[in-house]
């Protein structure tokens, strides 16, 4: 998908933005242990998404019409994106932070392996290594004892992989080589929309109850809006295959920062899994812009 935006960035710049992305998980950690619900914080995080993205979009004269047919897919997609955001928030309610931001982080071999059945992509020794790397990392970061709880946060945590891969994939077919902010607008208040209902119905409405919850809470929606415009211009600076690999440093600033704002921390073994995750996700990347 074509990202395009006014502006200029660089390697550091988009190091910034991996970081932003890293405390949107930072943040809602603080949201969840200040007593909020899952539901409310990533219902609230995606409202406020959207006026973000409306506010900006407006402020740089980016038209939003997307033709009927395209509205209707993105909408379609919009859908499986909710489930995607639902189920990551439910799983950081359950486990640490790190450890469900690595185990989402399958989702690029989902995704190649995704490219693979449906005849998109073929299945090089790259893609193979990158693969079982992947998988051995995940194996390696679950090598704890966990309890019936613990159990469902890493279950919903491979459903929120698994979600965004549908996601991915399905986008970068239906919308190749357009203008991908129309599209992801379209997207994000398709969530909105569906999540402020499920929070309308089940009366699952928390909010903080300490100054750190509400911190959390106040900044989710920042963090979360800003990374995403800022891969939006530096994907028109530096393109797509560089942004991407220096993406790569999401999760190392999300296993740092767990440590140093909500004190969560792996043990060893996890450690070592979550560097061979890491490891997977450079062998992952293009290694030449996508035609």
């Amino acid at each position: 998908m074509t990202l395009a935006a006014p502006g200029a960035a660089t390697p550091a710049h988009v190091l910034v933005y991996a970081v932003a992305f890293a405390m949107v998980g930072i943040s809602t950690g603080l949201g969840l242990e200040g007593g909020a619900s899952a539901l409310t914080i990533v219902t609230l995080r995606m409202v406020g998404v959207v006026v973000l993205f409306l506010a900006w979009y407006r402020f740089t004269g980016v038209s939003l019409a997307l033709p009927p047919r395209e509205r209707r897919i993105a909408i379609a997609i919009g859908v499986v994106m909710c489930f995607n955001n639902w189920a990551i928030n439910e799983s950081l309610a359950r486990i640490p932070v790190p450890l469900a931001i690595l185990i989402f982080y399958l989702w690029p071999a989902l995704s190649a392996i995704a490219m693979w059945l449906l005849g998109r992509e073929r299945f090089s020794g790259r893609i193979l290594f990158g693969t079982l790397l992947a998988f051995v990392g995940v194996a390696l970061t679950l090598k704890v004892e966990f309890t019936a709880a613990q159990t469902t946060g890493v279950l919903l945590a491979l459903a929120s992989a698994l979600a965004w891969t549908a996601t991915f994939v399905m986008a970068g077919i239906a919308f190749r080589g357009r203008d991908s902010r129309p599209v992801t607008f379209t997207m994000t208040i398709t969530a909105a929309v569906i999540l402020v209902g499920v929070l309308l119905i089940t009366g699952d409405w928390r909010l903080p109850e300490t100054a750190r919850g509400w911190t959390g809470l106040a900044t989710v929606s920042f963090f979360y809006a800003f990374a995403m415009i800022g891969m939006f211009v530096a994907s028109t600076t530096l393109g797509p295959v560089r942004t991407g690999f220096y993406m790569n440093f999401e999760p190392i600033a999300t296993v740092l920062l767990a440590a140093l704002i909500l004190g969560q921390t792996l043990a060893p073994i996890q450690l070592a899994g979550a560097a061979l995750v890491i490891a997977a996700l450079f062998i992952f990347r293009p290694l030449k812009p996508a035609g």
